[in-house]
């Protein structure tokens, strides 16, 4: 049992939370009451959930020594032994395999692209690009894009302007967010985080405070220009989310980390559970 406990760990199902990128094309289209295009976007959300889990795995393994010098990673499973590297890295490959299955089989094969592209460019941050300042950051961003265009993919809807820039800014404001939680917490230039070397604490609020900024402004822009036009009234919902979030993310025993952030907050999850259902009543009434 206790085995099978850190296995779940390390597929870190709390994050699949993320996910829920590729429902937005088909719920901000118009189609939530189309079955087959909720089915496909859900195998969809699925797919990248074992994809997903599959790159946390692989990270593990890669940062198996620096998680160590972490105050938080180090009990992983991997870095602290309970699970060796060679039972991981099976088990990663597992999930893989998995999950382009289901993309193919469930989603065809604009979805398996868009999960190869996912899985492709993780490995080339867990790799080389994890270590370089400020491209870290973008290649999180990414993994967040390629979802959104996965959903779109798999329901046949185009992915809007503005809303493309709304989901890029959002997740750099998380990414960049969650290195000054890590720097704040171990310092820029620990050990645990190589990366971290070459941030600077003052430039890495800066970057965050941008960031949020432009994602408030870039989501207004997409929901002024939405239909029905009642969308604009989240607008300041959203700025609330955004301002709430970052309060969080520079408390003092935050390492930055979204979804704590989200989950350790009720004031914060209320809102964000307001905005989804404001969302489909004033898209669907």
């Amino acid at each position: 049992m206790t085995k099978i406990i850190d296995f779940a760990k390390l597929a870190r199902p709390k994050h699949w939370v993320k996910n829920i990128l590729v429902f937005v094309p088909v719920v901000y289209a118009g189609g939530i009451s189309d079955f087959g295009a909720v089915f496909a976007a859900f195998m969809s959300f699925v797919a990248f959930c074992l994809v997903a889990s599959a790159v946390y795995v692989l990270n593990d393994i890669v940062d198996c020594e620096k998680d160590t010098a972490h105050p938080v990673n180090r009990t992983r499973p991997v870095a602290s032994g309970r699970v060796g590297k060679s039972s991981a890295a099976f088990f990663a490959s597992f999930l893989t395999v998995a999950g382009f299955s289901v993309a193919l089989l469930f989603g065809g094969w604009v979805v398996m692209v868009f999960a190869f592209a996912y899985v492709l460019l993780n490995l080339f941050y867990s790799f080389f690009l994890k270590h370089v300042p400020v491209l870290d950051c973008f290649c999180i961003a990414a993994g967040f894009v390629i979802r959104i265009y996965a959903g779109g993919g798999a329901v046949g809807e185009g992915i809007s302007e503005w809303l493309f820039l709304t989901v890029t800014f959002g997740a750099l404001f998380m990414a960049f967010g969650k290195r000054r939680g890590e720097a704040a917490q171990v310092g820029a230039g620990s050990a645990a985080r190589r990366v971290l070397k070459g941030y600077d604490l003052g430039f890495l609020s800066g970057v965050t405070y941008t960031c949020a900024g432009i994602t408030v402004v870039f989501y207004a822009l997409w929901a002024m220009g939405s239909e029905p036009p009642l969308m604009i009234y989240t607008i300041p919902l959203v700025a609330f989310i955004i301002c709430k979030y970052l309060l969080n993310a520079q408390a003092e025993d935050s390492f930055g980390d979204p979804v704590s952030i989200i989950f350790q907050d009720k004031p914060l999850i209320c809102a964000v559970a307001l905005f989804g259902v404001l969302s489909i009543v004033f898209l669907y009434m």
